[in-house]
C-alpha cells in the first residue's frame, strides 16, 4: 500500500471535524472546515497548524538526549544495529512483522496497516508508517490522538512503545478503536517493568490485563512478553548504578545510563530461558497484545 493508493486516500479525513477529504494534488482539502493538508514527495501532513500535541512534542525534543536520539534516527540502519547489539531489551517475543505474516500471509497488497509512533522503522513493507515527527520513512506525519481516518476503516493497526509517549494516551487508544474495521486487527506493545525514559516523554504503564481492558473492544488473540525478566532486571540496573552520576549533572547521568546498558545489555539472552516460564509476564520489560476487532 502507498499514500497515493485510491483505496487509502479514501479512507483519509479530517483530524479536526473528522469530515471527508478531497484530493487536489499537491494537498488534501476539508470542504467542511476548510483546512487543507499538503501531500509531498515522501509524506502526507495531516497533522494541523498549531497542534498542541506537536508543539509539546516540539520543545521536550529540544532537551541534548531527545537531540542525540534525534540524530541516531537519521541513519535507520545505525539505529537498528545499535538497539540489536547493545539495547538493554531483548526483542525475542512475537514481533509486528511475525504478527503481519500470521494474520495476512504475503496477501497484504489491499491492506490497509498503520504503523503508529514508527519513527524510522517500517515492520513490514506493506505497513504505513505514521508519526508526529517527520523521520525518515515516514509516510503519513499526524497525531495519534486525532488519527485522519474515518470509522471502521483500517485493516491493522500497529503501535510499539508509543502509547506510553503520548500526553493523553487513553484519546489515543479510542481513536485506534474507532478506526480499525469489524474484524481488523491491532498489534500493541507497552513497557510494564520499565523506568522512565522520555523520547520525548513518558506518562504510562500497562500489564497484561490492563491492556485488555484498555482495548476492551478487541478480542485478545494473543498476549505475551516482548521483553523477558532479564531486560527488566538490566533497565532497572543501568538507571540505579547511573543515580549517583546524576549528582554531577544531568547530562552525566545520560551518559552513564548508556554506559551502563552497553555494560549489562549481553544479559538480555537470559530472557530465552525465561520465555519458557508462564509466570514471566508478571516481570516483563514489555508487553504485546494482538487482538481482533469484535463486530458489535
Amino acid at each position: 500500500m502507498k499514500i497515493s493508493d485510491p483505496q487509502f486516500i479514501n479512507i483519509l479525513s479530517c483530524p479536526l471535524c473528522q469530515n471527508d477529504l478531497h484530493d487536489r494534488k499537491d494537498n488534501m482539502a476539508c470542504e467542511q472546515c476548510g483546512m487543507s493538508y499538503p501531500i509531498r514527495t515522501s509524506a502526507i501532513y495531516l497533522a494541523p497548524k498549531g497542534d498542541q500535541l506537536l508543539r509539546q512534542y516540539r520543545e521536550e525534543a529540544r532537551s541534548p538526549i531527545n537531540r542525540f536520539k534525534a540524530l541516531i534516527k537519521t541513519w535507520p540502519w545505525l539505529f537498528d544495529i545499535l538497539t540489536l547489539a547493545i539495547g538493554s531489551v531483548s526483542f525475542f517475543g512475537q514481533s509486528a512483522k511475525t504478527t503481519i505474516k500470521k494474520t495476512y500471509g504475503n496477501n497484504t497488497q489491499d491492506k490497509i496497516i498503520i504503523n503508529i509512533g514508527s519513527g524510522i522503522s517500517r515492520p513490514h513493507p506493506a505497513a504505513l508508517n505514521l508519526d508526529i515527527f517527520p523521520f525518515k520513512n515516514v509516510d503519513i506525519v499526524a497525531s495519534a490522538t486525532a488519527l485522519p481516518f474515518k470509522d471502521n476503516s483500517v485493516d491493522m493497526i500497529i503501535s510499539e512503545s508509543t502509547l506510553e509517549h503520548i500526553p493523553d494516551g487513553e484519546t489515543a487508544i479510542k481513536e485506534i478503536m474507532r478506526t480499525v474495521k469489524p474484524g481488523g486487527m491491532v498489534y500493541i506493545t507497552i513497557p510494564f517493568l520499565m523506568p522512565f525514559h522520555a523520547s520525548p516523554n513518558d506518562y504510562m504503564r500497562l500489564t497484561h490485563e490492563g491492556l485488555k481492558q484498555k482495548f476492551s473492544a478487541f478480542e485478545p488473540i494473543k498476549i505475551g512478553m516482548r521483553g523477558g525478566p532479564a531486560s527488566a532486571l538490566i533497565t532497572f540496573l543501568m538507571y540505579f548504578f547511573a543515580l549517583p552520576f546524576s549528582l554531577i549533572s544531568e547530562s552525566a547521568y545520560n551518559f552513564a545510563t548508556y554506559f551502563f546498558m552497553v555494560i549489562l545489555s549481553p544479559l538480555r539472552i537470559f530472557d530465552l530461558l525465561f520465555f519458557l516460564f508462564p509466570k514471566s509476564i508478571e516481570t516483563a520489560t514489555i508487553i504485546y497484545f494482538v487482538g481482533k476487532k469484535k463486530n458489535i
